[in-house]
């Protein structure tokens, strides 16, 4: 081998690592600025949902069944057992907050990063 040859196959492989780390470095703050975005919705919307700035507890539980995947009105009014029109409610003033987003016909409730996020919120408290 011949040293040209040599120093473009090291140079290759130096660009190629450059390239995964400024790749990783992008994602990474990528993340970062996704989540500051979330933290920052969440001061700003979750005072909407309730009038304290709180959420109250059927909305931290309907959350929390949802986290688990989507589900309809019916099925979370069931496995909380609240009660259909109080469910209703609670599903509108989320849905509103942007905690959770309803999906298709018949309605499936899913939660959002927000929601995700307001979760993870209130379990560090």
């Amino acid at each position: 081998m011949d040293p040209l040859t040599v120093l473009v196959f090291i140079f290759s492989i130096l660009f190629v690592v450059q390239t995964t780390i400024y790749t990783y470095l992008l994602l990474r703050l990528r993340r970062r600025v996704e989540e500051s975005f979330v933290k920052s919705r969440i001061s700003q919307e979750g005072i909407s949902v309730v009038d304290d700035g709180k959420l109250n507890e059927s909305m931290i539980k309907v959350l929390e069944v949802l986290s688990s995947g989507s589900m309809s009105a019916r099925e979370v009014s069931v496995s909380l057992g609240l009660s259909r029109e109080h469910t209703a409610r609670l599903l509108k003033k989320m849905v509103e907050a942007g905690l959770v987003v309803r999906e298709g016909k018949p309605y499936k409730y899913k939660i959002t990063p927000s929601g995700k996020a307001m979760i993870e919120t209130y379990k560090k408290a």
